[in-house]
C-alpha cells in the first residue's frame, strides 16, 4: 500500500466545505493559528501525540484544523479511518506494536461516515497506546466541557485515557464585516502526568495569540519553528504539496 496516497485520500474525505482542502499554511495566513502553535503541533505529532479538536458551533473549523495537523504525521504512519466499529475492535485485538493513526471524523451520535458514539468512543481513546495515535473532533468549547462529555454516560471514557491525548485544541468562530473569523481559542498539551496544560490562548480584544505556558525545550523546538516559517515564506498552500514538504523535513532529520 502506498501509505502517503492512502493518507491523502483519508484526509481529503474530511473536507466538509467543498473546494480545496486547506493546509496549515492556509490556516496561518488566515490567522487561525500562528507559526509557534503550528511548530508545537508538529513536534507533538512527530513524537506520536494523539489529537482532539473541538468547537460547539458547526462550521467553526475543528475538522479543517484536524485535517491540517494530520499532515504532520511521521512518514510510514497509516491513517485507519473508523468507518465501522469493527475497525476499533480489530485494533484492540492487535498488539500496540506498529504505528497507526486511528481517525474518527467526529464524536457524534449521527449516522454519518466516520462518526462514533457511546462505548465506541471509550474504546477508540484506549487505542492511543505505544506507537498508535488517535485523532477526532467533537462539539465542545473548553477542556472542562470536553471532559464532561467524554467521561460521562453514554461515552464513559476514562480520564486516564483522555489524559494520554497529546494535543487538544479548541476553535472559536465569529461573524464580522469581512466574513467569518476562525481562531484556535486555546491550545492544550499533555503534561505527561495525565493532565493537560494550557500553552496558548487567543485574546479576542486584540486578536492575538498569547503564550500562557512555558515552551518545553525551546532550543529543541527551533528547527520546527524554522521549518514552519519556511513553509509560510514559500507560500505553497496546496495540502498535498505541504505534506510532501513535511515528509522531506522528516527525511532531513533522519
Amino acid at each position: 500500500m502506498d501509505i502517503e496516497a492512502h493518507n491523502d485520500r483519508q484526509i481529503e474525505m474530511l473536507n466538509q466545505r467543498g473546494g480545496r482542502t486547506l493546509s496549515i499554511v492556509d490556516l496561518i495566513r488566515a490567522g487561525t493559528i500562528n507559526v509557534e502553535m503550528a511548530a508545537c503541533a508538529l513536534r507533538a505529532m512527530e513524537s506520536g501525540a494523539s489529537l482532539l479538536t473541538g468547537a460547539v458551533p458547526g462550521g467553526a473549523g475543528k475538522t479543517t484544523l484536524m485535517a491540517a495537523i494530520l499532515n504532520f504525521l511521521p512518514p510510514g504512519v497509516p491513517i485507519a479511518t473508523v468507518d465501522h466499529p469493527a475497525v476499533i475492535a480489530e485494533g484492540l485485538r492487535q498488539a500496540a506494536s506498529e504505528p497507526v493513526c486511528y481517525l474518527a471524523h467526529e464524536f457524534g451520535s449521527g449516522r454519518y461516515y466516520g462518526y462514533i458514539w457511546g462505548r465506541d468512543v471509550a474504546d477508540f481513546l484506549s487505542l492511543a497506546e505505544g506507537p498508535r495515535q488517535v485523532a477526532s473532533c467533537l462539539h465542545a468549547d473548553t477542556l472542562e466541557q470536553l471532559t464532561e462529555i467524554v467521561c460521562s454516560p453514554p461515552l464513559r471514557a476514562s480520564r486516564e485515557n483522555l489524559g494520554k491525548i497529546g494535543l487538544i485544541l479548541f476553535m472559536h468562530v465569529s461573524a464580522g464585516p469581512g466574513g467569518y473569523q476562525r481562531r484556535v481559542a486555546t491550545f492544550h498539551e499533555a503534561d505527561g502526568n495525565g493532565r493537560h496544560r494550557l500553552l496558548f490562548q487567543w485574546e479576542a480584544a486584540c486578536d492575538r495569540f498569547i503564550q500562557v505556558g512555558e515552551l518545553r525545550d525551546p532550543d529543541e523546538l527551533r528547527p520546527r519553528l524554522d521549518f514552519i516559517q519556511q513553509l509560510v515564506d514559500e507560500g505553497e498552500v496546496d495540502s498535498s504539496v505541504v505534506r510532501r514538504k513535511v515528509v522531506e523535513y522528516y527525511k532531513g532529520r533522519m
